[in-house]
């Protein structure tokens, strides 16, 4: 009788290590489809990059390329402006270095808070 209970826990212990190790190997292979399944769907691809780069420095962009259009178009208004003042006479213009007052330059010291 002891040999027979002998075997019986031999073949159970064995079985309960074949099912261990079958659920480990499946487990397994699962979380490596799944991992590969997401990252499959995730991934990007180098024109999907490309394009969402090229999209953001084109916004980040936007803003300074407005900014030097105005610049531009006030500059050619400046230019016309200044050549209208060539037509005219130039008695007609003020003397603008005659108006300026000398001023004393004003002396940098260091200020201390109380």
């Amino acid at each position: 009788m002891p040999e027979e209970i002998l075997i019986l826990f031999i073949i159970t212990l064995m079985s309960v290590f074949v099912l261990t190790f079958t659920s480990m190997i499946l487990r397994h292979r699962r979380k490596r489809r799944d991992v590969k399944a997401v990252s499959d769907d995730q991934s990007m691809t180098t024109s999907e990059l490309e394009r969402l780069m090229r999209q953001a420095v084109e916004d980040a962009t936007q803003p300074l390329a407005m900014k030097v259009e105005d610049l531009e178009l006030e500059l050619a208004r400046l230019a016309s402006s200044n050549k209208q003042l060539d037509a005219h006479d130039t008695s007609v213009r003020l003397e603008l270095e005659d108006e300026v007052l000398d001023v004393e330059p004003v002396k940098a010291g260091i200020k201390t808070r109380t």
